[in-house]
């Protein structure tokens, strides 16, 4: 009880008592004042905080064309991050709704202006846009000076310019008439393109992570429930995870809003306050039935009604008015529920309970990161966004609890097995009964695990081989689409950006089918119909139907007519899939005309190489070009799975798959596929298979012009 009060009495100084730090003066600026960054080097040295000095000019929205003849006279110098009211002008505190202007002067070496930065924008509450040397970078929202004119919206936004040596401006219109928070509240962050651009991609996966993990949660919690009606706890605490899973979209990089661009400020905000007021209820639901005999049920009917009320109010009155109301209700509402959480875990802990000791170890560090967030959001604190780590070190207790529960069942298992024994040894006969029945029972046992073992390792292979070969299409799809939608694309090259977009489309479909057809192949499901073929008159059909794909980019396909030492009526015949190695022929064939230039040359020729004393031997069919070549470091890749020449921009118009696809198709011939190739002298691709010399038969006319196998199909 001490406890609970001494807690009490420190939220309420807390929340009541401003911090020495937040207290911030600001000094007029008499002399031009700038940031000097001349020996920054941005790749080198790293991102860099634009905390100051910056020029303030309060109630007043000012753009570039305003500084043309210097400063004026009412300019006041601060630092950032910082809310409005911890300005001080004179002996009057600034008021968090209202209208500025930041102004910055910082200077560059040449070296450093001589490659394009980024510039990352926090959170800024509620509304911002601003130039940089002159050129408008819009921002966020709509800057106004009232609340009529102005629309809010905050969240994390990324820029990029390219900065000039000397002296550089940055000038920021914030504007704010919506909630509690005035002001660039959280840090400008600036530096290489490059490295700003990954601090940014790398925020983002962190919080997907966090927010798919918690999705994946809810989802399992739910489906245990609806096997298991009983576990109401799993229900609650499914609840939960989607709830701080709608939180965390909705903070830190807020990818809500980019998801789901017509969700307006306003909703997003009250969406944030509803998913916490439903992740408080939900654990004190969970503690509950999770401890029901340790729990006080009287008392979840009183937090449940008063945190529906607070609910109401939020969703009935605008963010302006209720986000006044964080003090209150954290004290009158969240600490109750948190301290009645830890008196249930205290008391199962002492009574015994299975898995009450874990349970205080995780919702202790899970309250610890709820005490920084609020510590955060009041200013008390420079960075926040622990909360939602603190609920997965809790989330993590909770598997180490069930780990103790199932240690225990098999402990108890263990003891079953001795009594078992022991009657086992006074009835010999139920003991012949039940250990034949065991032993059946242990084979059916092991037959499912190892069929379930087979299953398992089928679908990750298959889940490894999607997930690697459609991540790259599928993010620079979201990449190009995000860009389009968050307006860092002009409309004017919308189009193009658009084009691109079909163009990953297309490629994706073609990914899909190489990956599907790869796996097949990789698992031998795709079935090879074997036939021996007169092999001249195949390749010389072959090479004739694929004369126009070459002729459509002016150059010329040549079959070569070998001159093989073969008796009169002998011809080659090899076994194979007619319509498998026509695939083969036609990605070496479409590889050969995409890198070699116009009035180029593509031959198409064999060679015969006969075993001594015997009538089978091997051919080797050629596909030569005369095209741009591959470095001789790069050829004993080209044949792997996903790999693109670095130094050939075409390349990135396949799949990255056909010749993977063909390695295979020709290891299933009992074959070999490889290449001999120089720079700008052309390229070699042949195919080695088995073959055999017999008595020519007049039934392969048919063959000789194309027959069943001239059928069409997709080349990658």
């Amino acid at each position: 009880m001490k406890f609970a009060v001494c807690l009490l009495m420190f939220f309420i100084v807390l929340c009541s008592t401003p911090s020495p730090a937040r207290a911030t003066l600001l000094a007029m600026n008499a002399v031009h004042e700038q940031r000097d960054l001349q020996r920054w080097q941005p790749r080198e040295d790293g991102i860099v905080s634009l905390n100051g000095p910056w020029e303030f000019y309060w109630n007043r929205l000012l753009g570039p064309d305003d500084f043309t003849d210097g400063s004026p006279r009412d300019a006041f110098t601060v630092s950032i991050p910082a809310q409005w009211n911890s300005y001080t002008i004179g002996e009057q505190t600034l008021s968090n709704e209202g209208y500025a202007t930041y102004r910055m002067i910082f200077a560059l070496s040449g070296e450093a202006a001589a490659q394009p930065l980024g510039i990352y924008f926090n959170n800024v509450a509620s509304a911002y846009r601003f130039w940089i040397n002159g050129e408008l970078m819009n921002g966020n929202g709509t800057v106004g000076t009232d609340v009529t004119s102005m629309i809010p919206r905050s969240y994390p936004k990324l820029y990029f310019f390219v900065p000039r040596a000397g002296d550089n401006e940055i000038v920021v219109q914030v504007s704010n008439f919506a909630q509690r928070t005035g002001g660039i509240w959280e840090s400008v962050d600036m530096g290489d393109a490059d490295q700003v651009a990954t601090l940014y991609r790398n925020r983002v996966m962190i919080w997907t992570f966090i927010a798919g993990s918690l999705l994946l949660m809810a989802v399992f919690s739910v489906f245990l429930y609806l096997f298991r009606k009983k576990e109401l706890a799993a229900l609650w605490f499914g609840l939960i995870c989607l709830a701080i899973c709608i939180r965390s979209s909705l903070l830190g990089e807020s990818f809500a809003y980019v998801l789901f661009p017509g969700l307006s400020w306003e909703w997003g905000v009250k969406l944030e306050y509803i998913s916490e007021i439903v992740t408080i209820l939900g654990v004190a639901a969970f503690v509950n039935k999770q401890y029901p005999q340790d729990a006080i049920p009287r008392v979840f009917p009183v937090f449940g009604a008063a945190l529906a009320g607070f609910g109401a109010f939020v969703l009935l009155t605008p963010a302006k008015v209720y986000t006044q109301y964080m003090v209150p209700y954290i004290l009158l509402l969240l600490l109750p529920v948190f301290l009645y959480v830890m008196f249930a875990y205290i008391r199962a802990a002492l009574r015994g309970r299975t898995g009450s000791r874990t349970n205080i170890i995780g919702f202790l560090g899970f309250f610890a990161s709820v005490i920084h967030e609020i510590l955060y959001y009041t200013g008390f604190v420079s960075f926040g966004g622990l909360l939602y780590f603190g609920l997965l070190f809790f989330l993590i207790t909770q598997l180490l609890n069930l780990s103790l529960m199932f240690t225990r069942a098999v402990t108890r298992s263990e003891s079953l097995s001795i009594e078992l024994n022991q009657v086992i040894e006074s009835q010999e006969e139920t003991i012949r009964q039940r250990t034949s029945s065991l032993q059946q029972l242990n084979r059916k046992l092991e037959e499912g695990n190892r069929e379930l073992g087979r299953i398992e390792n089928v679908r990750s292979t298959l889940l490894a081989e999607a997930y690697h070969d459609l991540s790259t299409p599928i993010t620079a799809i979201k990449g190009f689409s995000k860009a389009m939608m968050t307006a860092v694309i002009p409309e004017e090259e919308a189009p193009v950006y658009a084009k691109r977009i079909y163009e990953r489309s297309v490629l994706l479909e073609k990914l899909i089918d190489s990956v599907v057809e790869l796996i097949q192949l990789k698992t031998g499901e795709i079935r090879f119909e074997f036939a021996v073929v007169p092999l001249l008159p195949f390749l010389r059909q072959l090479s004739h139907r694929y004369e126009a794909e070459a002729s459509d980019r002016r150059i010329a396909l040549r079959w070569e007519e070998p001159v093989l030492p073969l008796p009169p009526s002998g011809e080659i015949t090899v076994s194979m899939d007619p319509f498998r190695f026509e695939r083969v022929f036609a990605n070496l064939v479409s590889n050969a005309v995409k890198y070699t230039p116009a009035d180029g040359v593509i031959r198409i020729w064999m060679e015969f190489r006969p075993n001594a004393g015997t009538d089978d031997g091997c051919v080797v069919i050629h596909v030569t070009d005369s095209g741009i070549g591959i470095p001789e470091s790069e050829l004993m890749h080209i044949f792997k799975r996903r790999y693109r020449s670095p130094g050939i921009q075409q390349a990135k118009s396949g799949s990255g798959l056909g010749l993977a696809i063909c390695t295979e198709i020709i290891a299933r011939h009992r074959g070999e596929i490889g290449v001999s190739s120089k720079i700008g002298e052309g390229s070699d691709f042949f195919i080695t298979l088995p073959a055999n010399v017999r008595d020519a038969e007049s039934g392969n006319a048919r063959m000789a012009e194309g027959g069943e196998y001239g059928r069409e199909h997709s080349v990658d």
